[in-house]
């Protein structure tokens, strides 16, 4: 597995809604599949188009509207996180919210790639507890398996969190070879 590479990615958002909310901070960090960190990418966004975003949600991230001023621009930000995800598997906690956005932006940006193929390590959490005993957050599975989480909602701090679930996921679930890789897949 030490030849197999996944981009764990995390966004921080003013909203839900990839069609009316922005991106407002991404990370991405590298590991191989025995949980070394290769490379990491973070860093608060700015808009493409400020005046047409509302800030929001600052009370769940804790990115001010000054932050998000001084932050790189979106589309830089953006080509960033895929040619980090290029050639690594797009992983994330509840992969779908994240990839949502990925796409919305890029398309806002003139970017069109797109994440055919991905690892959710919320849905590998789920698969692994069918008898559903616990609680799936990425907080309550991080408290489950002991990993430091201290800023929640900050995304490099979910990013590194999310890339330490996947460790102990595949561990959980005896995937020791690239060949099981798509029983990883969602």
């Amino acid at each position: 597995m030490r030849d197999v590479s996944f981009a764990v990615v995390d966004f921080e958002t003013t909203g839900i809604d990839p069609e009316t909310d922005r991106v407002i901070q991404v990370a991405a960090i590298v590991i191989n599949g025995e949980g070394e960190i290769v490379e990491s990418f973070d860093t608060v966004v700015r808009p493409e188009n400020p005046a047409q975003y509302t800030h929001g949600a600052e009370h769940v991230h804790g990115i001010s509207v000054e932050q998000v001023a001084q932050g790189m621009p979106l589309r830089e930000a953006l080509e960033k996180v895929w040619t980090i995800s290029k050639g690594n598997v797009f992983t994330a906690h509840n992969a779908m919210f994240d990839i949502n956005f990925l796409h919305a932006e890029s398309a806002r940006v003139g970017l069109e790639n797109k994440i055919d193929t991905y690892v959710d390590t919320l849905a590998l959490a789920r698969r692994t507890d069918q008898d559903r005993t616990r609680k799936h957050s990425l907080h309550a599975l991080c408290e489950h398996y002991g990993i430091d989480h201290e800023n929640a909602h900050e995304a490099k701090s979910d990013a590194t969190a999310t890339a330490e679930l996947l460790i102990h996921l595949m561990r959980e679930m005896d995937v020791q070879k690239p060949d099981q890789l798509p029983d990883l897949f969602s």
